[in-house]
């Protein structure tokens, strides 16, 4: 009879020893993808440009894309952040929109961007944000592109005109140079990109700043006012690179031309594309197989044709 209690309190501390080793490989791993969600990585790379003017060369674009502040802490937190980038002393800093949106809580109950006391509650957070950016460092400018869900357009220019930022919202605009030029085109998700197309010389250098790649294949096949190719780079985010990733499984839900440019450098032609994974987190901050970005790139005058294999793209 003794034997058989001893047996079965064997048994159960064993099973108890086996649930908190479960328990704890399972805190573990969800410390693992809060870090991989938290940890912001910087992304450098030189892209090497046919139409870029000699007085554009070197020029140096941070790009930020995908804040996503579920609150102010979230928002103080990604004003911290852009303190911390503030040494790189960028030329340009450029915003590729979703600055703010619910929390876990609010999409599991059906409450998204659309809902007034949700739509305010982002307001508010990135107002903290944006209005962070008034110090920060970009002698060539700050702008920014809007995503689909950034609502309350006009409330947001104001709180980027904050910070000193200038929101394209379907436009144009001329940095100017040593009476050289190139040119910024911010496409909103309403943007007919044709008509920004046809606005621009194949021979000029512009870059296109859009909030996700689902656009891309339209801007690929626009054509400039003369014939040929529009954009010289497109930037995007919006797909945070599926977030969750296992093998072709995501947590977001990706439309085709989104999983086709999931995250990272690719070129198509003569055009640049890059579709970053994002600062932030929808719903909730964690990732798994894909890290959390920001972009320092360098623009370089390509002076010959690229034959390599990078497509002139270096990545360091």
């Amino acid at each position: 009879m003794a034997g058989k209690k001893r047996a079965v309190r064997k048994k159960r501390r064993l099973g108890l020893k086996i649930a908190a080793a479960v328990t704890a490989c399972l805190l573990l791993f969800a410390a693992y993808m809060c870090v991989c969600g938290r940890v912001v990585h910087v992304r450098y790379a030189s892209i090497y440009l046919r139409d870029l003017p000699a007085a554009f060369e070197g020029t140096t674009i941070l790009f930020v894309s995908d804040i996503d502040a579920r609150g102010e802490g979230d928002a103080r937190a990604a004003a911290a952040l852009m303190d911390a980038l503030a040494p790189l002393e960028p030329d340009l800093l450029l915003l590729g929109g979703d600055y703010a949106g619910p929390g876990l809580w609010d999409s599991l109950n059906g409450r998204d961007v659309q809902d007034a006391e949700i739509a305010a509650s982002a307001a508010s957070a990135r107002h903290v944000f944006l209005s962070s950016l008034a110090d920060f460092p970009a002698p060539l400018g700050k702008f920014a592109v809007r995503a689909a869900d950034d609502v309350l357009p006009t409330q947001l220019a104001q709180s980027m005109a904050t910070g000193g930022v200038r929101l394209l919202d379907g436009e144009t605009v001329r940095l100017t140079r040593d009476g050289q030029s190139i040119v910024l085109a911010g496409l909103s998700p309403e943007t007919d990109i044709g008509q920004i197309a046809d606005s621009v010389q194949t021979g000029e250098c512009v870059i296109g700043l859009v909030h996700s790649p689902e656009r891309f294949a339209v801007a690929l096949t626009d054509e400039a006012g003369d014939g040929g190719p529009w954009a010289d780079a497109l930037l995007a985010g919006g797909t945070h690179g599926g977030q969750m990733r296992l093998g072709e499984r995501t947590l977001l839900t990706l439309s085709e031309h989104e999983r086709r440019y999931l995250s990272g450098w690719r070129k198509e032609g003569d055009v640049f594309l890059l579709t970053s994974q994002g600062v932030g987190c929808e719903y909730v901050g964690l990732r798994l197989n894909t890290r959390a970005e920001v972009h320092f790139i360098t623009l370089r005058r390509a002076s010959q044709p690229l034959e390599e294999e990078n497509n002139g793209i270096f990545m360091q």
